[in-house]
């Protein structure tokens, strides 16, 4: 039996299906609101799409909780044939105005069902450099959700997950800045009272208590094909089997935050850290990525040993980044111009350490980027493009080839004591596609490849990976010659903690499980390219809803990562 469930869960299998529709007689708010917007939007102008009687229902529906939008003139209104979505443009200013506009809203609904999908706010009254509580965030979050699905298509979702921040900018022509800051929450749908990796509704909220932006995930569900709870092996099993060798990373970490420290300079860590992937909760083994997305890969890793020069890049003027185009690029010859890009400083946030140079060549066929460090000039980064109309060639040098030239340009540029790196590459491998995809409806398959070889390195320590310490150098196919790169920051020299007498990954991984916030399942539902499986997998994942902690392997202590507090 396939079921579509915007708004009832499995386990409220023997209620009647709920829709926004129905369920707004349960909404505290009640009344229907008027459809001003149809006559604004006439007024306004001919060329919009006529608003099918299934999505003016609910947004009528959303007006009455959101009223500020009654307010505003439809500006867009257009049908997607391909994906079924209808989709409304909202202003306070007529369309020859609408870069003066001081709140606009884009709303996006299912055209045939009416349920809504998304919706985005944007007002300049509703700026403000305050990052809502996430209390405020949780409570506003929570009672739109009951208002707007009911008492019982609440039930649907399970508790409230995630507190990340997003922070929005423009620039006036005066120069001033108007931001805005929003916290996210976010309500897991669920099947079988498990909730779905991914899915379910999202929502933004502001300092004053809006709901600034929404989304919801339908879910076509196939209730013959959904892995039962009852199938999962024990947790306690679970953990048993777990080895050690999987099932535990041991990184140094030379810029771990100190907890309750302001201070940008940190500690420097050897820990262990639970390895994240996801565990089949029939078998027990840990879930292979190809099952999981269309493109199959083979991670491997390979030593290099390196013997560093030294030599710095630097660039502290507009001069000095031409020389050094000329220099690593050979571009002198070619005339256009250089700017540097102006970013927005959130008055909230520390200056940007950065600057980002863009040359920009008259023809059009060379662009080139450079960032630097603002107040040393030391170059992190820098990449060149040529017109990508090109037509595609076959390679003309090797990979092995390409290698050298990398590792010889690191051991040029890599600062003094990086004598050893982990090239980390993934083997791409013509994909099996599973079963269940319609191959009738696949895209034509490209290279992506863009014409370079990237190479990623990771520095070693006492041959044990540096997590925050990497680089990488991509080299054109054709050339040889090196087209991009990202070289690590050369602070001042900083002493790794030693590696020898460290917990045993037993010990740490005993440590790990104890403190750690337990296993719990979970459903993920596997990709191929824009084609969703019919089904999702039953898992095993550790939930980091309250943070995530490692070990210290020098002292066995289990160290619960900082959180970030309210304001």
């Amino acid at each position: 039996m396939k079921r579509t469930l915007p708004l009832t869960a499995l386990f409220l299998s023997s209620s009647l299906m709920l829709t926004p529709s129905v369920l707004a007689e349960e909404m505290e708010s009640g009344a229907q609101a008027t459809s001003t917007q149809t006559v604004k939007a006439t007024e306004t102008t001919e060329a919009l799409t006529s608003i099918p009687s299934a999505v003016q229902k609910t947004m009528d529906r959303l007006f009455a909780l959101q009223p500020e939008l009654k307010k505003l003139n439809i500006i867009t209104s257009e049908s997607r044939e391909g994906n079924q979505r209808f989709l409304v443009g909202l202003s306070d200013r007529p369309e020859e105005e609408i870069a003066k506009e001081d709140i606009s809203a884009y709303l996006e609904f299912d055209r045939n069902t009416g349920d809504l999908l998304s919706f985005n706010i944007q007002a300049t009254a509703w700026a403000s450099e305050k990052l809502p509580s996430r209390q405020l965030a949780q409570d506003t979050a929570e009672r739109f959700l009951t208002e707007w699905f009911g008492t019982e298509g609440r039930k649907q979702f399970g508790k409230s997950t995630g507190y990340s921040d997003s922070s929005s900018a423009t620039r006036n022509e005066d120069g001033s800045i108007v931001s805005w800051r929003t916290r996210s929450v976010e309500f897991p749908l669920l099947l079988n009272g498990i909730p779905i990796e991914n899915k379910g509704v999202r929502l933004d909220v502001d300092s004053f208590g809006h709901i600034t932006n929404y989304s919801y995930d339908l879910v076509d569900v196939d209730t013959t094909r959904i892995p039962k709870p009852d199938t999962a092996l024990p947790i306690e099993e679970v953990i048993k089997n777990m080895t050690t060798a999987d099932s535990i990373i041991l990184n140094y970490v030379k810029e771990q935050p100190g907890k309750d420290s302001e201070d940008t300079k940190t500690k420097r860590v050897l820990r262990y850290d639970l390895d994240s992937r996801y565990i089949h909760a029939q078998t027990g083994k840990k879930v292979d990525e190809k099952e999981l997305a269309s493109v199959q890969s083979k991670p491997t890793e390979t030593k290099t040993v390196l013997h560093p020069k030294g030599q710095t890049l630097v660039a502290r003027s507009e001069e000095e980044v031409k020389q050094l185009l000329a220099k690593l690029f050979d571009i002198n010859s070619a005339t256009g111009t250089l700017r540097v890009h102006q970013p927005i400083n959130f008055p909230w946030e520390k200056e940007k350490r950065y600057l980002d140079y863009r040359f920009s060549a008259e023809d059009g066929q060379v662009t080139a980027h450079v960032t630097t460090d603002k107040k040393t000039g030391h170059v992190y980064s820098a990449s060149l493009h040529t017109n990508e109309g090109q037509k595609k060639q076959v390679a003309r040098i090797t990979e092995e080839q390409a290698f050298t030239v990398a590792r010889d340009f690191l051991e040029t540029y890599a600062d003094s004591s990086t004598t050893e790196l982990e090239l980390q590459q993934k083997i791409f491998e013509e994909p099996e596609i599973p079963s269940w995809v319609d191959k009738s409806k696949l895209p034509e398959m490209i290279d992506d490849s863009n014409g370079t070889y990237p190479f990623y390195f990771t520095k070693l320590h006492q041959g044990i990976p540096v997590r925050d310490h990497s680089y990488q150098v991509d080299i054109d196919k054709q050339t040889g010659k090196v087209v991009s790169f990202y070289l690590s920051n050369p602070s001042e020299k900083i002493e790794l903690p030693d590696s020898q007498n460290i917990v045993t990954k037993e010990e740490a991984l005993a440590t790990l499980i104890k403190y750690r916030t337990p296993l719990k399942l979970k459903y993920i539902w596997p990709w191929y390219l824009d084609q969703q499986a019919p089904a999702p997998l039953l898992i095993y994942a550790w939930d980091n809803s309250d943070g995530f902690g490692y070990v210290d392997a020098l002292t066995g202590d289990y160290i619960k990562g900082p959180i970030e507090e309210d304001e």
